[in-house]
């Protein structure tokens, strides 16, 4: 029997197979099979938070909507507020100040009537261990 931070983090990592290589439709429904079925309102938010990231990616590159996707981001940001780092194996603070970037830069892009979004723009889904690991201990809070 595999425990629940076992089964999250297996949910994880099927989506961003699809997330890291541009298909956010499937991120989102690989993703959406596990909200469905998780019972942890934390958990819970945060596989909404990147159900989120994931749709506002979809909304921008496949429907050329900068402003649907500035709000699902929005959103996301928003489900992910409560959310601990390293929830799910993920980076959650990286990826929050991703969500918030990659939404001014849209902005600015639908500004100039681009959709185009730089692909180092997009929201990164790193593992926690792999980020806490690449921050030198002296800039690491205290315990």
């Amino acid at each position: 029997m595999t425990s629940p931070d076992a089964e999250l983090e297996a949910i994880v990592q099927s989506g961003l197979e699809a997330y890291r290589t541009g298909l956010f439709f499937e991120a989102h429904e690989r993703w959406e099979v596990g909200w469905r079925d998780e019972p942890h309102p934390v958990r819970k938010a945060f596989l909404q938070g990147l159900i989120l990231v994931a749709a506002a990616m979809h909304k921008l590159t496949r429907m050329q909507s900068p402003s649907g996707a500035v709000r699902l981001l929005g959103k996301a940001h928003a489900r992910l507020a409560g959310v601990p780092d390293g929830t799910g194996g993920l980076a959650i603070g990286l990826l929050s100040d991703d969500i918030r970037r990659a939404a001014s830069a849209i902005e600015r892009l639908a500004s100039e009537g681009k959709t185009e979004l730089d692909a180092a723009l997009l929201p990164r889904m790193e593992a926690h261990d792999e980020v806490a690991s690449s921050v030198p201990a002296s800039a690491r809070p205290r315990a």
